[in-house]
């Protein structure tokens, strides 16, 4: 479900007339509460609908992830959560605080493996009191394997915890007696019950691929999960899996792209639902040119109409993506600017198809993204925080009507 917010007038939203095909955006930049260097931005938003905005920042040698409320006249003082010399970074890779009920917080981070180069673990930890005081660090995934395990997303499932990631432990089983085998990612999933204990762990997808997030949403039927999928001939489209009758359902693809890529895109698929209504967006580029596409259910995931292209013309993807209670779906991405550097856009798709021109958020200089984009509703607009490199780097939000 999308939690929305009666909200009122944020801000006097200042026009601006941008150059993407004449678009206009209305939107209205918000200050960030957070320093210079600060990145990994996530949007998540609590029961009543209140975005909740957290980051990591350095500080000395060590790096926080802290969190911040957005009230009415702007974000709320930040909340440290937990400081790390052994936090992991990662500019696809980042961390979450996600509120699950009025009390209930769940807070994950990567924490470096001792004395490893590059393996890393899920940290977790849970507040019973809306953020204010912690756990101490537990870790989700239950192996020590010198391996990669990451790409969270958090959620909450009736009433409780649950979290996807991408798990790298079978790739230490590389071998010079075996060196074809086919060795990947697996997708697994942690279920938490309400005290905070894990009550199962199971593996959801054995081969996935490598590190493009998934994400998962609630529709009238229980949980859906979106992911990018792999096949031993690397076909690496986006597939869906709904969690009936006690277990997850067989992959779904949403285009039949049939992208064959021997790497990693980097590039994750968004999933939001409103009771029956479900969408979905994703990146692909099968033919060499970078394309975000759009599917829509009316039958909480059980089918999907046809994928249409929002964008076939310089997308770089990263999409994001909020559902509308009456059905309007936003869909934003990164994708290069007529005028050289990136555009973050955004556009919406009405239930009965109809879209808007594209908006433009913001303007980056960089020649490519390194960074996921994130976005929320916030009364009838949508907050979006992304990060830049110009002047230094940090965090940026925005609030936008489309």
């Amino acid at each position: 479900m999308t939690r929305r917010l009666t909200w009122g007038c944020l801000l006097t939203l200042s026009a601006c007339l941008t150059a993407c095909g004449g678009s206009r955006s209305d939107y209205s930049s918000l200050e960030f509460p957070g320093g210079q260097r600060s990145a990994q931005a996530r949007l998540t938003s609590d029961i009543d609908g209140t975005p909740i905005l957290s980051w990591l920042e350095p500080d000395g040698d060590e790096t926080v992830l802290r969190y911040a409320r957005l009230g009415a006249a702007g974000f709320e003082t930040p909340v440290d959560v937990v400081s790390s010399e052994r936090m992991f970074i990662n500019w696809a890779d980042f961390p979450s605080v996600t509120p699950i009920d009025q009390t209930l917080w769940f807070a994950h981070w990567l924490e470096r493996a001792p004395d490893s180069a590059g393996a890393y673990h899920v940290a977790t930890m849970i507040s019973r009191d809306a953020g204010v005081t912690w756990t101490a660090a537990e870790q989700m995934n239950e192996d020590s394997t010198e391996a990669e395990h990451g790409f969270v997303s958090v959620f909450e499932w009736d009433g409780a915890i649950a979290g996807f990631w991408l798990d790298g432990r079978e790739l230490a089983n590389w071998s010079f007696d075996d060196p074809d085998a086919l060795l990947g990612v697996s997708l697994r999933l942690a279920r938490y019950d309400s005290s905070g204990r894990v009550e199962d762990r199971r593996i959801v997808d054995e081969l996935v691929c490598d590190c493009c997030q998934p994400d998962v949403a609630i529709a009238e039927s229980g949980p859906i999960v979106v992911y990018r999928d792999r096949t031993e001939d690397e076909i690496r489209d986006v597939v869906v899996r709904r969690f009936v009758d006690g277990d997850w359902s067989a992959p779904a693809n949403l285009g039949n792209e049939g992208w064959e890529i021997a790497g990693c895109p980097v590039n994750g698929p968004v999933i939001a639902a409103e009771g029956r209504d479900v969408v979905a967006a994703w990146y692909t580029a099968p033919d060499g040119f970078g394309r975000v596409r759009f599917a829509r259910s009316r039958d909480a995931g059980a089918s999907f109409a046809p994928a249409i292209d929002v964008d076939a013309d310089g997308a770089y993807g990263q999409p994001g993506i909020v559902l509308d209670a009456d059905g309007r779906a936003v869909v934003s991405w990164w994708r290069r600017s007529a005028n050289g550097g990136i555009d973050l856009v955004a556009r919406s798709y009405d239930v009965d198809g109809t879209a808007s021109v594209v908006s433009i958020v913001a303007h980056e200089t960089v020649a490519s993204p390194v960074d996921v984009p994130q976005v929320v509703p916030v009364g009838d607009q949508y907050l979006f925080a992304w990060t830049t490199f110009d002047d230094g780097g940090s965090v940026r939000v925005a609030v936008l009507d489309l």
